[in-house]
């Protein structure tokens, strides 16, 4: 059997080749010559088969868990950019919390390690004297870039149906949108710091930003390095949207 004539279309969801669970998708579909059933070609493994679904009898089943699945993993991505979204928040005000001291407040070093001795009860003030403050910061901007690039990667890799100027307008829109939480709510808790403040909001936003950036032009390259890496390439197949988004084939066994 040979494929005949001029495709009458094309697999357009993830179909996986019945003999060597190969992604069909994108591959074009052929009418047979004598019964005029559609047929799919396998590239990979050469193999004719019908190109329709297959009704059974567990079909109704099967739509149903997948359903259930699909609202499932819905409801824990939303749950995981939600909380990586309030750890970026966090980390922001962490940074505020921590070069902050209320007035009054007691600063002891035991064992070369300083500590509060005496928690303050006035007005917040800048800590200019905190020791390791260079250290500081770099690990808490590394963290928030980190964190960004995290949900960068995830939304590319999940969201892979989005137009790319979509991922870059969230990259920049989440940051700014936790900025500005972030000086809303230090406005109300130290008014009189709010331009120091705003110092390091900005630049938590900034890093935020370019840790999101990166995250969307590495973010799938990273996901099929991993992929080739950790999945074994029969199960390859499963994931062939991460090259598929990009106009690009998977790799063959």
């Amino acid at each position: 059997m040979r494929d005949g004539g001029q495709p009458v279309a094309c697999i357009e969801l993830d179909r996986f080749c019945e003999h060597c669970a190969y992604n069909l998708r994108t591959l074009p579909i052929y009418l047979d010559e004598r019964t005029g059933i559609p047929i799919v070609r396998c590239t990979e493994c050469g193999k004719f088969q019908s190109a329709n679904d297959t009704a059974t009898v567990f079909r109704p089943w099967l739509h149903r868990v997948t359903s259930l699945a699909l609202g499932a993993w819905v409801i824990i991505i939303i749950a995981i950019f939600f909380w990586l979204g309030v750890a970026e928040t966090a980390i922001t005000f962490a940074t505020l919390d921590v070069l902050t001291i209320r007035s009054g407040t007691q600063i002891q070093r035991v064992g070369g390690v300083t500590i509060r001795n005496v928690r303050g009860s006035g007005p917040l003030e800048v800590w200019n004297e905190m020791p390791g403050y260079g250290r500081f910061m770099a690990a808490i901007l590394s963290a928030s870039a980190g964190v960004a690039f995290l949900n960068a990667l995830l939304m590319v890799v999940v969201m892979a149906h989005w137009r790319k100027v979509a991922y870059f307008a969230t990259a920049l829109g989440i940051p700014l949108a936790v900025a500005f939480a972030a000086a809303m709510i230090w406005r109300s808790e130290a008014p009189h710091l709010l331009g120091w403040s705003f110092t390091y909001i900005l630049i938590h936003a900034g890093v935020n930003i370019l840790g999101g950036i990166m995250g969307v032009m590495f973010g799938r390259p990273t996901a099929r390095l991993a992929v080739r890496i950790f999945i074994p390439p029969t199960l390859r197949p499963r994931l062939a949207y991460l090259w598929i988004a990009d106009g690009m084939t998977l790799p063959r066994h």
